[in-house]
């Protein structure tokens, strides 16, 4: 067996050589002088070999400690070398839980890695939704402690006052915990199968009919208690045949009047794809009366009168169609249907259609480079649809009961362009005075 003072005077020499003590316990004396402990073993006639440090950081007696507890690991068939780095792994392993592993923690850090890709409506709608529902119940948990049980009773219990925003917890959720999985965090996703949530009980946007939509305009235009700025962008709604928040969240940069046209950013649009669009002579001449509306340091068309830095509240258009009577027959965006019934009943060119209202094509790379196509003929489409939606509004004795079509086919109206006088539709936009305005937003 060794002694102290033996390991001590031990001289390096041109190779390293060992200096043995007990059941596979040695010092290897290395040439440039270091002295480091090590314990050979077999496990089911396997070699193994353990680093027990360095003397004389590790003296003999801390070392021979050492080498017996591992000798203890080894008579179990236990390889002291993988249970010392298991045991490394658990310590990081607390550690990461201890700094991260809070739920709220886990939050954050999800949020801040992916809020980035997504519209900042989404954003906050998802914050609002995990701050009413999540955090209040689970915030200072410790993520690997949230069972599935748990996280199906909390969603089921949403789900009793709001189907929607409980489907939506789910998929934060979701998120969240694979981010968890990645991050180290826990090794399995607790969350519920989307099967646990009741069937969607799906609905497509109520859209006014077509014997509706004239009766819609008119009385848009004889309402005389709402903002002028909320009814223009109702009016841009119709015109353009783009989403609701495609409007109230535009920017006056995106627009170009002397051109004629308005180009939605993909950071704005519901499929991440930029959407150039037309305007007809109706809509350059509602935005040109729109810019003398919003003052010229505001960067949004429709500003929120609470904070001028935002847009206009996204249900603004909504509550107008109910204050006009319409709740339950139509939506904003059921107006886009109104446009496409139309052109469809007319056997408008399909594709022109859809490119009108920025439906991505099946084909991917084609959908990437085809931001302009039909260019000339969705002017032209738009063009001819504000003149219809002009006609509706100048016929108010015709019966409610006359279909858009059969408006438009009684004008015989040909295709007309960008290039028509526009005098006269302007001039059927140009108002008395609003009296009592609501603030917009």
């Amino acid at each position: 067996m060794l002694s102290t003072l033996r390991v001590k005077s031990a001289k390096p020499e041109a190779r390293a050589y060992k200096l043995a003590d007990t059941g596979g316990l040695y010092v290897l004396v290395q040439p440039n002088g270091s002295k480091l402990w090590r314990y050979k073993f077999r496990i089911n006639g396997i070699e193994g070999l353990q680093a027990l440090g360095s003397f004389p950081e590790v003296s003999l007696a801390v070392a021979r400690e050492l080498h017996a507890d591992a000798r203890k690991l080894v008579a179990l068939g236990i390889n002291p070398t993988q249970a010392k780095k298991d045991e490394k792994i658990v310590q990081v392993q607390e550690q990461l839980n201890r700094d991260k592993g809070a739920f709220a923690n886990v939050v954050e850090d999800w949020n801040a890695a992916t809020a980035a890709d997504l519209r900042p409506t989404t954003v906050r709608q998802r914050k609002r939704e995990i701050d009413n529902d999540l955090l209040p119940k689970l915030k200072d948990r410790p993520i690997a402690g949230i069972a599935r049980l748990e996280l199906t009773a909390l969603l089921k219990d949403v789900e009793k006052r709001a189907p929607e925003t409980a489907r939506n917890l789910r998929n934060h959720l979701w998120g969240m915990f694979e981010y968890a999985i990645d991050s180290g965090l826990i090794e399995n996703n607790p969350v519920p199968p989307v099967r646990i949530m009741k069937k969607r009980n799906q609905k497509n946007h109520p859209a006014l009919s077509e014997k509706q939509v004239g009766r819609f305009i008119r009385t848009l235009d004889a309402a005389t208690r709402i903002n002028e700025e909320t009814r223009i962008a109702m009016q841009l709604v119709l015109l353009t045949a783009c989403r609701k928040a495609e409007i109230i969240e535009g920017r006056w940069n995106e627009i170009d009047l002397e051109s004629a046209q308005w180009e939605i950013p993909e950071s704005r649009m519901k499929a991440r794809r930029a959407h150039w669009v037309p305007l007809s002579s109706q809509a350059i001449a509602l935005l040109t009366r729109l810019r003398a509306l919003v003052p010229p340091d505001r960067e949004h068309l429709f500003p929120n009168r609470i904070d001028p830095r935002r847009p206009m509240a996204n249900r603004s258009l909504n509550a107008l169609m109910e204050r006009l009577g319409f709740s339950g027959e139509g939506t904003p965006h059921g107006m886009r249907s109104s446009f496409s019934t139309y052109f469809n009943s007319i056997h408008g060119n399909i594709d022109v259609i859809e490119h009108c209202l920025a439906h991505v094509p099946a084909n991917a790379v084609r959908a990437a480079y085809n931001r302009h196509a039909y260019q000339d003929e969705r002017r032209v489409m738009l063009q001819q649809w504000a003149d219809c939606l002009d006609r509706l509004r100048e016929d108010g004795s015709a019966s409610e009961d006359e279909s858009i079509a059969s408006a438009m086919k009684a004008k015989k109206a040909p295709m007309t362009t960008a290039k028509t006088d526009t005098r006269a539709r302007n001039a059927s936009i140009e108002r008395k005075p609003v009296a009592e305005l609501e603030p917009a937003g």
